[in-house]
């Protein structure tokens, strides 16, 4: 009798370990195993400027002297408005001068043949020779009217609305024909140099939309494309830029942005980033199955927010274990807080 209550106390001592072991659980957070369209990016910073393919020199036909300059660099103009105050050059108002000499006593030539040629005095040859010198010396003035020779003093005005992205000149200063003077931007025609990790440089494309946003101020986004990837590390950044066109204007020229070039979209089952977790054997993440923890490799792919794409073999329609999944084992009890 006595080897008998021996016995069952050593059954007891060993089974009751196993069961109070057997009755743990680990109180987790869990989620819905979902699927959703998440979008693979490459992120990069940069300065807007002016793009460059849309900047127009305004310069002047004629040499002279510059009285006023209504504007400067960075500058908004409007249409019409004016830039530069500009007097006509001694030599440029004595050709127009000679134009018009010259033209004149072309016409009065050509009025004395007529004359001449209705009394049978001069031949039509003749005549055919003063017209056509009425006709060089008309050209001639025009020519002059034309890059404004006749203008004692002119105001050059903005062609479009703009921006003043560079002004050359100042009060004073005497010009030759064709010299710039300013250089306009138009509006809306920005664009930005983004520096992007050789990495991931790669992966981006010509044409690939991009959301851009001032590092200072993210309430307002502004959109553009992939418009020129550079293939080689600037030495200075050490990175490689990437050419951004934006879309209907964007942060004011000069400022800092940061800017998301969306590579590809895909739909895929996707977790918290907090659900994942990693050992020597790869990405993993728990699911709830009938109250116990069960382990399901996973590969890991595009990453969004807190939000992680995922493959594996899951058990559908079970959840995932988001919060306390650091103190589970595979077949551990779980007391599940769905959210």
């Amino acid at each position: 009798m006595k080897c008998k209550h021996i016995l069952l106390s050593l059954i007891f001592m060993w089974v009751m370990p196993s069961l109070a072991a057997d009755s743990v659980s680990v109180a987790v957070k869990s989620v819905a195993l979902k699927q959703q369209t998440l979008t693979d990016m490459v992120s990069g910073y940069g300065v807007v400027s002016s793009d460059t393919r849309n900047l127009q020199s305004v310069s002047l036909p004629r040499a002279g002297q510059v009285q006023a300059v209504y504007v400067s660099a960075g500058q908004r103009v409007a249409k019409g408005s004016p830039l530069v105050a500009f007097s006509t050059g001694i030599d440029a108002a004595l050709a127009y001068r000679q134009a018009e000499t010259a033209l004149h006593f072309a016409e009065e030539e050509q009025a004395r043949l007529k004359q001449l040629r209705s009394q049978q005095l001069a031949t039509q040859s003749q005549l055919g020779i003063a017209d056509k010198a009425v006709a060089d010396a008309l050209a001639a003035l025009n020519a002059q009217k034309n890059i404004g020779a006749g203008k004692a003093l002119e105001q050059v005005v903005a062609p479009f609305d703009g921006m003043a992205a560079a002004v050359a000149v100042m009060p004073g200063d005497r010009l030759t024909a064709g010299v710039v003077v300013v250089q306009l931007a138009k509006s809306g025609s920005q664009r930005v140099i983004l520096g992007i990790e050789p990495a991931d440089v790669i992966k981006v494309r010509v044409g690939m939309p991009v959301q851009v946003e001032s590092v200072f101020d993210n309430s307002h986004s502004f959109t553009g494309r992939v418009g020129q990837v550079f293939g080689m590390i600037n030495p200075q950044t050490q990175l490689v830029d990437v050419l951004v066109e934006l879309s209907n204007g964007g942060p004011i020229t000069g400022a800092r942005v940061r800017a998301s070039i969306q590579l590809r979209q895909k739909t895929a089952w996707v977790v918290p980033r907090s659900a994942v977790l990693r050992d020597a054997q790869g990405a993993y993440v728990f699911q709830v199955h009938q109250g116990r923890a069960k382990r399901i490799n996973v590969q890991t792919g595009i990453e969004q927010a807190d939000l992680v794409a995922v493959t594996g073999e899951f058990l559908i329609n079970a959840h995932v274990v988001s919060l306390g999944n650091y103190e589970l084992q595979d077949g551990m009890a779980v007391r599940e807080n769905l959210r």
